[in-house]
């Protein structure tokens, strides 16, 4: 490995770093209490080390949530590659979703589950790329919903009123599984038992009736 390559990796490294301490923080802490000076503690840099890869909190956040976006969306369009039909692509599309979201719950979790913070005037590139790689993400969903709508096996409607009704139901159920799944008092069915009959459930709401 050349001196150049590995001082890229190092920095990407110490990106990566920055972002999962920010995020640890994020859940133990919420977004408003989140500050460079505790990122860097906890890394154990020196604050003027993250700002070499961050204008300041508002960016990191804006990254967390674009590097999720980012890998979701890679693996709903690998999926969406495979030209399944309709009903299966949709169904396997919701699985992967509930999947990604119960294998990386703290990535989860602050990009879904923790309120968005508001950016003080001045910052609107802090969360464009973050925005604009959401909106791809919920396109893969849209579209999904679309083409079984044009096939035929999906009853016609408002593409953007059914994907964020489904990604509700769905975002609901991750939700769920992270905060309360391991509560061993309350009467819980099999998981996976659970995320197949929810997405049966909406399936079924969605396709036309073979009368």
């Amino acid at each position: 490995m050349g001196v150049t390559e590995r001082r890229a990796r190092e920095k990407e490294a110490l990106r990566q770093s920055i972002l999962d301490a920010a995020r640890q923080l994020v859940i133990e802490q919420g977004h408003d209490n989140l500050s460079i000076r505790k990122i860097a503690e906890k890394i154990e840099y020196a604050p003027s080390t993250i700002y070499l890869y961050f204008q300041d909190r508002y960016e990191i956040l804006a990254s967390i949530c674009t590097d999720v976006f980012e890998r979701l969306t890679s693996q709903l369009e690998e999926l969406a590659a495979r030209d399944l039909d309709p009903v299966t692509g949709l169904r396997e599309g919701l699985k992967c979703y509930i999947r990604f979201g119960l294998e990386h719950r703290s990535h989860y979790q602050v990009t879904f589950m923790t309120p968005i913070p508001e950016l003080p005037p001045g910052h609107p590139s802090a969360c464009e790329a973050a925005d604009q790689a959401g909106i791809r993400c919920y396109n893969c969903l849209r579209i999904a919903i679309q083409k079984g709508i044009d096939a035929g096996v999906f009853k016609p409607g408002d593409t953007h009123l059914l994907a964020q009704s489904v990604w509700l139901a769905i975002h609901g159920l991750v939700s769920g599984l992270i905060c309360m799944g391991h509560d061993k008092e309350f009467p819980w069915t099999n998981h996976e038992e659970l995320i197949d009959g929810q997405i049966n459930l909406l399936l079924a709401g969605m396709r036309v009736s073979a009368n």
